[in-house]
């Protein structure tokens, strides 16, 4: 009778809808809130070359970025729906994560059950948030076609000869690849993991195959792109910055900062999520031994255990280990974990799937009981908007404020300290193109091209205001434009490398530019001629 009872209670649980509605709640919890918070130094970036694009200016060609092309075109495509709103920008990120997290759930209780899917897809969604660092970051939108990655894997495993899975693998790994070419980790071990089968079975046949489609897919999304561009004018540049430079910026760096990185990344994610990975690569690497390559489960892991070492390497690369680099971590942490958690409760029987509705109900209680101060200011949000219909709902700083009040549309700003997303809110562009100036960050004719780009666009074209924006942080890496604040930080050259005209820079702004106050701390210099 009390079976009977329970299984009547599940059967009106309205499970599916409900776990959705968790799942959303979930990329909720870990997005900033737009009315609240402002994007970082990349996030910023980003939405100001949105912005351009829908102007129709071309990406690399007006700005200088050494993201690829991709995830400028997600943020326009977020501004285009909002209407140049930061909350445009917020829906597409929360789609991102949200479609993530169906893959993931799928994936996973299709191949361990609803309990695991549960728990992974809790886990892997708090563990990128841990190093979300304010978000708009484009290993965010990797994750996306990471999960993809993982499910054309698992499906052309159960039917190896639907041609379509292995494609579908391809092309996320030409989605990857604009979006940033370290994102790869997935794909990559993808195609390592059919090499091994191919390997294990002799299966020669089913292996250059599934090559082929896979590297059709990644084909079909790359080569419209590089047509793209090069019809621009914009193509030699684009791979000087996203290729060339990246290449350039990593050269350098050494074991002992790839170790660091790796264990920073392990404290932010979470040392309990990561050692409950670790247990469930150390399993997954038993199982699959143990089985010879038999069991279907087994087959799977292995995109998993050839993937994280390879995420660990590539997301360490550079050695600069910001913490927005492992964000690609998040769907091995969440898989691994569920298969922990499968192994663990199927020591108890082959039905624990018959509780999942009181894990549901926890993990929502501890979702939503953990993050009541998000809760509140998304309702501080709504009640806004209740309250007054017709207003702005985006964050702008004094700065912003100021600029859009002392300044026509048409003119231009220059911000320096490399905050873009003050040309992104305030709605002035910047003179010049290449906006991390003075950082070139490379000695070579590259760095020393961008740098004479600079300061020939500063001076054809003058920017009507210059404001003085460097953080706290960045003191000792980008010199300041007032010389007796100069002379108090110590720029550590050895660490960062400037532009060789900084000076010429600085005696055209002292001739031609002058101070004329402050805001919220921020020098603001006005050209001469534009005064009255």
């Amino acid at each position: 009778m009390q079976n009977q009872k329970f299984y009547f209670f599940r059967s009106l649980f309205p499970g599916k809808i409900v776990t959705l509605i968790w799942m959303g709640f979930l990329a909720m919890g870990i997005l900033s809130n737009p009315f609240i918070s402002y994007p970082g130094r990349d996030g910023g970036i980003f939405l100001y070359v949105a912005s351009l694009i829908l102007k129709g200016k071309i990406p690399y060609l007006a700005v200088w970025e050494n993201k690829g092309p991709l995830v400028f075109y997600i943020n326009a495509l977020g501004l285009a729906f909002s209407g140049g709103s930061r909350w445009g920008g917020w829906f597409v990120e929360f789609l991102f994560f949200f479609i993530s997290g169906v893959i993931g759930y799928l994936v996973i209780k299709h191949l361990m059950g609803v309990i695991p899917a549960l728990v992974g897809t809790f886990i892997w969604t708090i563990s990128a948030g841990n190093v979300l660092q304010g978000g708009n970051f484009s290993e965010e939108y990797s994750l996306l076609f990471s999960f993809i990655a993982v499910l054309g894997f698992m499906l052309s495993l159960g039917q190896p000869h639907r041609n379509i899975y292995s494609f579908l693998v391809g092309i996320s790994l030409g989605l990857n690849i604009l979006l940033r070419p370290n994102n790869i980790s997935m794909q990559i071990a993808a195609a390592g993991a059919y090499f091994i089968l191919a390997i294990s079975a002799g299966e020669w046949r089913l292996f250059f195959k599934r090559a082929l489609w896979y590297a059709m897919g990644a084909v079909i999304v790359i080569i419209p792109i590089i047509f793209y561009f090069y019809s621009q004018g914009a193509l030699t540049e684009m791979i000087n910055v996203v290729l060339v430079f990246n290449l350039q910026y990593s050269d350098g760096f050494d074991l002992a900062g790839v170790l660091d990185g790796i264990l920073s990344a392990a404290r932010s994610i979470g040392v309990f999520p990561i050692l409950f990975a670790v247990l469930g690569y150390l399993f997954s690497l038993w199982i699959l031994f143990k089985s010879r390559f038999n069991d279907p489960l087994a087959k799977f892991l292995l995109i998993l255990l050839i993937g994280w070492p390879m995420e660990a390497l590539l997301s360490a690369l550079s050695g600069r280990n910001y913490l927005h680099y492992f964000i690609g971590w998040a769907p091995y942490v969440g898989l691994l974990c569920s298969y922990s958690v499968y192994l663990f409760l199927r020591r108890f029987g082959s039905d624990f799937d018959r509780y999942s509705v009181y894990v549901l109900l926890l993990l929502i209680t501890v979702t939503l009981a953990g993050n009541m101060t998000t809760w509140k200011n998304y309702g501080t949000v709504f009640a806004y908007k209740w309250s007054n219909p017709n207003a702005d709902l985006d964050y702008r700083d004094p700065v912003a404020l100021y600029i859009m009040e002392n300044t026509d549309p048409h003119d231009k700003v220059l911000v320096w300290g490399f905050r873009p997303i003050i040309n992104f809110v305030s709605g002035r562009e910047s003179p010049v193109s290449f906006l991390p100036y003075p950082l070139i960050h490379v000695d070579t004719p590259l760095g020393k091209h961008w740098a004479d780009q600079f300061y020939s666009q500063l001076t054809n074209d003058p920017p009507v205001l210059i404001v003085n924006v460097i953080e706290p942080a960045d003191r000792e890496r980008i010199p300041d434009l007032d010389p007796d604040i100069r002379k108090q930080y110590k720029i550590k050259r050895k660490e960062v490398v400037l532009a060789p005209n900084l000076q010429d820079t600085f005696d055209f702004i002292e001739q031609n530019y002058v101070r004329i106050g402050d805001v919220d701390g921020y020098d603001i210099y006005r050209l001469k001629t534009s005064l009255p």
